[in-house]
């Protein structure tokens, strides 16, 4: 019983000793190796974003209220397939299709999501949410949207 006391006792402390003597640590695995094939850059995200067109939904898709939007693309993979970018919305309720897998992240406003079995949820600056293609649903913009935006895969 003795012994099990001392291990209790001083057993943590020793092992933690044991462990920062460097004899004793196990060297770091180098870091994987760089990718092969051409360099490649990061795009940034303008700090202001530039003019951007200004379109609207169908207006069969228009419920309430005027949603002027606005789409700036940053970015476009080559193959069309994933793409990143501001998109703008003043107030107004639409009716939304989402053909592609959205992840958003809103910067400014308020937008009241609503699928087609009719459960709602509000999104704020600073939310973040994923919505998944074949989505059907409504956007209720409270107060107008801005937000970043990345997108993946075809249009159905």
């Amino acid at each position: 019983m003795e012994i099990a006391r001392l291990l209790h006792t001083f057993g943590g402390p020793m092992l933690a000793f044991l462990s920062s003597v460097p004899a004793l640590r196990r060297p770091a695995a180098p870091p994987p190796p760089l990718l092969d094939g051409p360099a490649k850059k990061n795009t940034d995200f303008p700090a202001v974003q530039p003019s951007a067109a200004i379109y609207w939904p169908e207006k069969s898709h228009i419920l309430s209220g005027r949603p002027r939007q606005t789409a700036t693309y940053v970015y476009e993979s080559p193959d069309k397939l994933f793409a990143a970018g501001i998109w703008t919305c003043e107030p107004g309720k639409f009716r939304i299709d989402f053909g592609r897998d959205e992840f958003i992240h809103l910067l400014e406003g308020v937008v009241t999501v609503t699928d087609a079995e009719g459960f709602s949820k509000t999104y704020r600056a600073g939310d973040a949410f994923v919505t998944p293609a074949g989505f059907s649903g409504t956007w209720e913009v409270v107060e107008a949207v801005k937000k970043h935006f990345t997108y993946y895969g075809a249009i159905d």
